[in-house]
């Protein structure tokens, strides 16, 4: 009798779910022992330094200190999210380690979405615990501000507005990195400050509520949903509803355009 043998089947590929879930694993322990991410929180102190100035400490304050107008808003939030965004793939380029992605049974535009939902979820713990770091940095350095450490709600809109920021602006800079082979960094910050500076001022006609900034749409959801009570921003002719459509249809249009970027492209 001859005993036959199944042959070994090379062309298997894990399903959709396993194989991202492998991927996430992947990309979240190279985060972890990852000193960015370290080095991301920490400058989390650098709007504490301006603490300072401010001289009738409250809620009112707090909110200035990490809002629109603010060192966070303008230096720490863009540097987080420029230095995230871009390095997901362009980090695995620089390393040599695409090459190994690529060599595994999974799709590119996998990749780049394994690696979108990695950059969330790592940015975002990192805005929250920035978040915090404020929030208690606020009320030891100014104690008589205690009407703050009582009203949570103030912390957690903070951190669903700076989430927002960082959710947006984060996968813009991740279709950077895939797009742009060499200097997608420096390019990336002259984007985000002509974004911030020219769109909201030069093309609004310096009424610095101009509908062609990004950071005045996350502003106006901000000051309509997470922090009404503190916030006020408006953008001329413009809903607020009309604002999360364009803040989700950037995020859904950038993401599909690094996977289609990333599936195009050709690596060393």
């Amino acid at each position: 009798m001859t005993v036959t043998q199944d042959k070994p089947n090379y062309g298997y590929s894990p399903p959709l779910l396993s194989r991202g879930i492998f991927l996430i694993q992947i990309f979240l322990n190279k985060y972890m022992y990852d000193k960015k991410t370290y080095i991301l929180i920490l400058i989390s102190f650098l709007p504490l330094l301006t603490i300072g100035n401010i001289f009738r400490p409250g809620i009112d304050d707090y909110v200035n200190l990490v809002g629109p107008a603010s060192i966070f808003s303008f230096i720490v939030m863009p540097l987080i999210s420029l230095i995230l965004g871009v390095s997901a793939i362009s980090d695995e380029k620089e390393n040599k380690t695409i090459s190994q992605l690529l060599a595994r049974p999974v799709r590119r535009e996998e990749i780049v979405v394994a690696k979108w939902i990695t950059i969330m979820f790592i940015g975002l713990i990192i805005v929250a615990i920035n978040t915090l770091i404020l929030y208690l940095g606020f009320y030891i350095l100014l104690p008589e501000s205690i009407d703050l450490f009582g009203n949570l709600s103030v912390l957690i809109g903070t951190w669903l507005y700076l989430g927002l920021w960082y959710v947006v602006y984060a996968t813009i800079f991740l279709f950077l990195g895939v797009f742009i082979d060499k200097n997608a960094i420096g390019l990336g910050l002259a984007i985000a400050y002509f974004e911030v500076f020219f769109g909201q001022f030069l093309f609004g006609g310096f009424t610095g509520a101009s509908p062609f900034s990004i950071a005045n749409h996350i502003n106006y959801i901000a000051s309509e949903y997470f922090l009404s009570d503190y916030l006020s921003f408006s953008i001329a002719n413009f809903e607020v509803f009309s604002s999360v459509l364009v803040c989700i249809g950037l995020v859904i249009g950038f993401l599909f355009l690094a996977a289609f970027t990333m599936r195009r492209k050709d690596f060393p």
